[in-house]
């Protein structure tokens, strides 16, 4: 079963924990927050069979809207990029 993105993005663990966090229109499941963002697929690997990239931020000041669209373009390009290197089709 693949992990909810919105509780991961709602985490306060050392891998999750965005702020803000909207899903966006994506061939991937993908959560975009203003300091980050979390994108899955499925994805069988030795590892398990969904894999996840989480993007963190930490250096962006709290309320800072300013970012989000610059993470959605990152994560648009380097997600499918790393999925294709893991042989993993959408």
């Amino acid at each position: 079963m693949a992990t909810d993105l919105t509780y991961l993005a709602k985490g306060t663990g050392t891998v999750s924990g965005i702020s803000e966090p909207r899903s966006v229109e994506s061939p991937y499941a993908t959560l975009v927050g203003t300091d980050g963002a979390i994108s899955q697929t499925p994805c069988k690997t030795r590892g398990g069979r969904y894999f996840t990239l989480t993007l963190q931020l930490p250096q962006v000041r709290p309320g800072d809207r300013g970012r989000r669209a610059d993470i959605e373009a990152f994560m648009r390009a380097y997600f499918p990029a790393t999925v294709a290197t893991l042989g993993c089709g959408t």
